[in-house]
């Protein structure tokens, strides 16, 4: 079960109904530990296609586009750009490739998507121009989107008749209001 700490609101999965190992003092000197994850370059030799970050505590690594030539993406078209590189996610996390603001105020928007952790070929970003008219160029080795690893929880779906009351129910886009 999936639920939020009573003291602190902290997300864990667990089946006790106690405060969570934070509030229990389990986690007292936790801090996140980075972990390696295994990239192979495809198709180049170029080191720089290679996910990287600015600063060190950014949550997301830069992707670049792998493009030989500028590509033009035209009003309301969409082109899938290699960004030159395998990873290996650790089992457990999955990668989510996520737009960069930058790339996306030019009205570059990149399609969120998601590497699993056994998939080991090639990353591509999907880049729609979401302007009115024109273009926009992606050019090579621009940073468009980043990769972000966070951990998984494997869901079990199972088939029920009825789901449980909720205040929302089945209200939908837009139902909790603008402002």
């Amino acid at each position: 079960m999936i639920r939020n700490c009573s003291n602190c609101k902290y997300v864990e999965l667990t089946n006790e109904d106690l405060p969570c190992r934070v509030c229990r003092g389990e986690l007292d000197n936790w801090e996140p530990k980075p972990f390696k994850i295994k990239a192979k370059l495809m198709n180049t030799d170029d080191l720089q296609f290679l996910p990287t970050r600015k600063y060190p505590d950014d949550g997301g690594a830069d992707l670049r586009a792998r493009l030989e030539h500028p590509r033009r993406i035209y009003s309301h078209e969409i082109l899938k750009v290699p960004t030159g590189i395998a990873v290996e996610i650790p089992e457990g996390h999955v990668g989510l490739i996520q737009p960069r603001s930058g790339a996306s105020s030019e009205g570059k928007l990149v399609i969120t998507g998601t590497i699993d952790s056994n998939y080991r070929g090639e990353m591509l970003m999907t880049v729609a121009n979401i302007n009115d008219e024109g273009y926009v160029v992606i050019q090579p080795f621009e940073r468009i989107a980043q990769l972000v690893v966070v951990p998984v929880y494997i869901a079990e779906f199972v088939l029920a008749d009825e789901l449980s009351e909720s205040d929302r129910g089945a209200k939908g886009f837009g139902s909790s209001g603008k402002y």
